[in-house]
């Protein structure tokens, strides 16, 4: 008794065998212990099985059906489930033995045998279910021949997936789609080889058929649209774990990256320091970089937060779900009130895994900026550390601000308004490195008078202008603060050596810069109108005018 075949369901089969293809090929690199550790690994692995032995099972069961017989067939549902469990079993062994960090040739070949056996028993026991009267018997050569290419098939499949487990490049997808097709092949080529193999007695009748039975096209159908719709969830949540993992890694090395730089800053600076005497700036420098790695902290603990509480949870409980409904999908889609709110739930989870990635991309930009901070006050230190005093044209301005930016850190966090009131001033000849040490001193200063005020926030005003004296204009810089204020007694020997009001000061800040300005031919003042009314730092200096750049 001979059939034919409808090549729109061998087409159909096809197509299901190359998204099951890709689908092991995409999932091959999640169940490797190495890249996913051991218990996510092994959940992508159980997952992964069901997944694509459902999809394998779907290409041979789509196939049987596109085998039509001058006869009415059907099949038993028990064997046909059997089947389907072999698949399963044989997926898990495929992506067991991808599991391996390093995969020897013995494994593989091992792999490649089981699988081979595994596929050839799914096929022969799902052309059992037929349960056909007489027995269905076989053509030897086919017969053996099918099993070498389910062997065949099996080993091509498992080096394929090893080769490409770990690659993550723009064209990976093209190669990945390109080794789909080749594997659909190879398992559709041992289905109807398989299926060519078969022998049906004249007279044959199929024992389970009786009449109203479904017809052959819809079945196929939505057993067809059941496996692809198991499968695209399964790449859908691969694809998304895949993102939120190589976001996390990326997270991690730029944190180890930053962590070491900063290590190796930290040693620079303070070499620096204490070459040049400028111990209080790298003091400055890196207490302001220890405030910008506070928020560094909070970015990124706010994103690992993100990344456990993930809800990509969601769709590994939907593919669950439309698993143990397999058999029946369009019937519980449809009819079953879990099924039915299905389709509005998974919208629901892609509205919320877009907010999701939403929060954490500003939670990443908001860490980038951090980053940068911390690089801009490393790198505006090191361009005036390690140089010797020399006097060089300099814009007083641009000095000012150099060295806020040196303080932005600590003057953001006690929410000190600073307020800038700076006349145009020509180019100067300057120690600028000695004028900067001076600076950062005193708007470090300015800062603590202010940190031990009651003040919620608080206003540092920087002036810029020129003095003018009976003898010749001077360039003169004051710093004003609303802080503590100084008390009467103090202010005398506010620039002695030693001399501090703080438990933990070393007084050496204040008098380092009356000596620096002292060597430049100038003045520091100070003024208060005492306690709780804030002080006013003022520095005069020289006005050596540099040639104008031509």
């Amino acid at each position: 008794m001979n059939g034919y075949y409808d090549f729109k369901l061998v087409t159909l089969s096809f197509a299901v065998a190359v998204i099951a293809s890709y689908t092991a090929l995409d999932l091959a690199g999640c169940v490797s212990a190495s890249t996913s550790g051991p218990r996510k690994s092994w959940t992508w692995l159980i997952a992964g099985a069901v997944s694509m032995g459902t999809g394998i099972w779907s290409m041979h069961f789509i196939g049987m059906l596109a085998f039509h017989l001058p006869i009415p067939v059907a099949y038993n549902l028990p064997i046909s489930l059997t089947s389907m469990m072999i698949a399963i079993i044989v997926s898990a062994i495929a992506l067991f033995t991808l599991r391996r960090p390093r995969l020897k040739a013995l494994h593989l070949g091992v792999g490649a045998v089981l699988m081979g056996i595994g596929i050839s028993a799914m096929h022969y026991t799902g052309m059992y279910a037929m349960q056909m009267f007489p027995p269905i018997h076989y053509d030897p050569l086919l017969f053996s021949l099918s099993v070498l290419i389910a062997g065949g098939a099996s080993l091509a499949a498992l080096w394929i997936a090893l080769q490409l487990r770990w690659k993550h490049s723009k064209l990976a997808i093209f190669v990945k789609i390109g080794s789909a097709c080749v594997m659909a092949v190879a398992i559709t080529g041992m289905h109807y080889t398989g299926m060519a193999a078969a022998r049906f007695a004249p007279g044959s009748v199929c024992i389970g058929a009786a009449g109203g039975a479904i017809n052959n096209m819809v079945l196929a159908v939505v057993i067809g649209g059941s496996a692809l719709g198991i499968l695209s969830l399964t790449l859908i949540v691969s694809a998304l774990d895949a993102h939120f993992a190589l976001n996390n890694a990326r997270l991690a090395a730029s944190l180890k990256k930053i962590t070491g730089e900063l290590h190796d800053a930290q040693g620079e600076l303070l070499t620096a320091a204490r070459r040049t005497g400028m111990a209080e700036i790298a003091n400055n420098v890196l207490h302001n970089v220890g405030n910008v790695l506070n928020s560094v902290n909070v970015s990124a603990g706010i994103i690992g937060n993100k990344l456990r509480d993930s809800k990509t949870v969601g769709f590994g409980k939907a593919v669950d779900l439309m698993d143990e409904h397999a058999a029946d999908l369009g019937e519980f889609l449809t009819r079953d009130e879990k099924g039915k709110a299905l389709p509005g739930y998974l919208k629901k989870l892609v509205v919320t895994l877009s907010d999701e990635k939403q929060a954490i991309t500003a939670e990443l930009a908001s860490l980038i900026k951090s980053i940068d901070h911390i690089k801009e006050i490393v790198a505006k230190q090191q361009s005036y550390s390690g140089a010797t005093s020399l006097t060089e044209a300099v814009q007083v301005k641009e000095l000012l601000e150099d060295a806020l930016r040196m303080n932005a850190g600590s003057i953001a966090r006690h929410q000190i308004t600073i307020v800038k009131d700076f006349a145009d001033m020509p180019l100067l000849l300057l120690d600028r490195h000695l004028v900067l040490q001076i600076l950062i001193n005193l708007i470090g200063n300015a800062k603590q008078a202010m940190d031990a005020g009651l003040k919620e926030s608080h206003q540092m005003k920087l002036t810029l202008g020129i003095a003018k004296t009976t003898d010749a204009p001077r360039l003169r810089i004051s710093v004003e603060d609303d802080g503590e204020g100084i008390s009467p007694e103090n202010l005398p020997q506010l620039f002695a050596h030693g001399f501090t009001t703080r438990p933990n000061g070393h007084g050496f800040g204040l008098h380092s810069c009356a000596l620096a300005v002292k060597e430049m031919m100038g003045t520091l003042t100070a003024f208060s109108e005492g306690l709780g009314h804030g002080a006013v730092f003022t520095l005069e200096l020289p006005m050596n005018r540099a040639a104008e750049p031509t």
